[in-house]
């Protein structure tokens, strides 16, 4: 997950960016509108390329497969594509995880582009659902996810505590998860458990990594909060890379709600 742990140390002598003034309320409302502007315009970028995408590269695919009167088969050339878009995109994403940091870090550059590269990647590899999980899934798991992302943002924003406790709670529900994910994969090879109970541990697993997701949001929106009220002035990267730690919390609870709607429901293509 993206990190704030550079923002005390960003370089910023780069006079061609924008500042903000966040010593006032207007300056930190500014601050804030822009930077869930932004988190707003990288969503629907993802939204239309994913679509676009998927549903195009699926109509690709049904155009110059063949029906032998029994099934369909697609042109071998066609999904080799696909398998090759979406993992170079895979690749392509984690490299531009590690970039964005480092370019906000450094404070030469400003990360518009990087962003912009960061989310149109994730549109294409997040594609990927359009051709498991039903359309109708994908739009109430979109709802779904910004009705939590919307609530844990809230309770972030009016928290006025320090959160001091909250590294403690991620970090149990990260350890205690992998364990767990540990202990279920030695016990399914070793023969030792039931598939009905490592179901249910898979169950707690998920649930657990749902917990953290929700938990890394708040405390996020609640340091990009405090950010705003320090009183220093900040230019458009930061506005960008606030804009990318949110954008980042949504598609990973957005992916777990797709997992979780698509099995209980069963409603798959």
């Amino acid at each position: 997950m993206p990190t704030f742990n550079s923002f005390d140390n960003q370089n910023q002598s780069n006079s061609s960016q924008n500042y903000y003034d966040l010593s006032n309320a207007q300056s930190k409302g500014t601050f804030l509108s822009k930077v869930f502007g932004m988190m707003f315009i990288c969503l629907l970028i993802t939204t239309v390329v994913a679509a676009g995408f998927g549903y195009g590269f699926q109509a690709i695919l049904l155009k110059t497969a063949t029906n032998n009167g029994s099934e369909i088969i697609f042109n071998e050339k066609v999904v080799t594509a696909l398998v090759a878009i979406l993992i170079v995109s895979a690749i392509a994403l984690l490299i531009m995880s590690f970039v964005l940091p480092i370019m906000f870090i450094r404070g030469k550059h400003n990360i518009l582009v990087p962003l912009m590269i960061y989310v149109v990647l994730m549109g294409v590899l997040l594609s990927a659902f359009t051709f498991i999980v039903d359309w109708k899934i994908l739009v109430e798991s979109f709802g779904i996810t910004t009705i939590i992302f919307g609530t844990m943002g809230l309770l972030g924003y009016v928290s006025k505590g320090r959160m001091a406790g909250i590294g403690v709670i991620l970090l149990g529900l990260l350890i205690g998860a992998g364990l767990l994910c540990l202990m279920n994969w030695i016990l399914i090879l070793t023969h030792a458990i039931t598939d009905e109970t490592s179901i249910a541990l898979s169950w707690v697993i998920s649930l657990m990594i749902f917990a953290f997701l929700m938990l890394v949001t708040m405390y996020d929106v609640y340091r990009i909060k405090k950010i705003a009220e320090n009183g220093s002035a900040q230019n458009n990267n930061l506005v960008n890379y606030c804009a990318y730690i949110l954008y980042s919390d949504f598609i990973a609870i957005l992916i777990r709600v797709i997992y979780f709607l698509a099995i209980i429901t069963g409603k798959r293509k």
